[in-house]
């Protein structure tokens, strides 16, 4: 996967969590959950960060090579992107349905 797609899935379960309350992410879930290279994630937010998706402040450390941040919220260009498909795909390369949201992971939402 490209990180432009990593993004888009990071992006997607950020996401997930805030619109169905299952708590704030940080590297430790997001190592966990995706089983991910803790490198291939940590490129992955900051490049979230850069683009204005999310809004996180970066703090000292790293976790299994994550640096340690602290989600501060998704941002207004994140949920708009998300939630307009055409953009979402033209930003991160693939389609999303908001219905049923697959990760390369393994997990299904919906």
């Amino acid at each position: 996967m490209t990180i432009k797609e990593d993004a888009g899935e990071i992006l997607l379960f950020i996401y997930n969590c805030y619109v169905n309350n299952k708590g704030s992410v940080n590297p430790e879930k997001l190592l966990e959950t995706t089983k991910w290279d803790g490198n291939r994630i940590d490129r992955t937010v900051k490049y979230l960060k850069e683009i204005g998706a999310i809004d996180i402040v970066l703090t000292m450390g790293n976790h299994q090579g994550v640096q340690h941040f602290i989600l501060k919220k998704i941002t207004p260009f994140g949920i708009n992107t998300i939630e307009d498909q055409p953009e979402f795909k033209r930003n991160f390369g693939f389609e999303v349905n908001l219905g049923l949201i697959k990760f390369s992971w393994g997990a299904t939402e919906k």
